[in-house]
C-alpha cells in the first residue's frame, strides 16, 4: 500500500528577480549586486550605506545609482615623489 501525503508541498527558495524602475534603473537584490557586480560579500555592501529598499525581507539596491555612489568614493593614490640620487 502506498503512503498518502497530506498537506502542502514545500517550495524551496524562489529566484529573486530584478525590479524595473520607471527612471530606467532597476532594483537588484543586494547580495547579488555585491557578488556579481562588485565581487565582495553582502556584509561589505551593507556597510557602504547604499540606499536600500526591503521587499519581502530581502534587501534591494538600485543598480545604476549604487554603482555611481561606489565610483564616487574611489580615490587615486597620491603619486610617490622620487628622490634625486645624490651624485658622488
Amino acid at each position: 500500500m502506498s503512503e498518502l501525503v497530506t498537506g502542502r508541498k514545500r517550495r524551496g527558495p524562489q529566484a529573486r528577480r530584478r525590479i524595473e524602475l520607471p527612471n530606467g534603473d532597476y532594483l537588484e537584490p543586494r547580495d547579488v549586486f555585491a557578488d556579481e557586480t562588485l565581487g565582495v560579500c553582502d556584509r561589505t555592501v551593507a556597510r557602504m550605506k547604499l540606499p536600500t529598499t526591503y521587499i519581502g525581507a530581502i534587501a534591494y539596491v538600485p543598480h545604476n545609482e549604487s554603482l555611481n555612489i561606489v565610483a564616487a568614493g574611489i580615490r587615486r593614490a597620491p603619486a610617490l615623489s622620487r628622490r634625486k640620487a645624490a651624485s658622488p
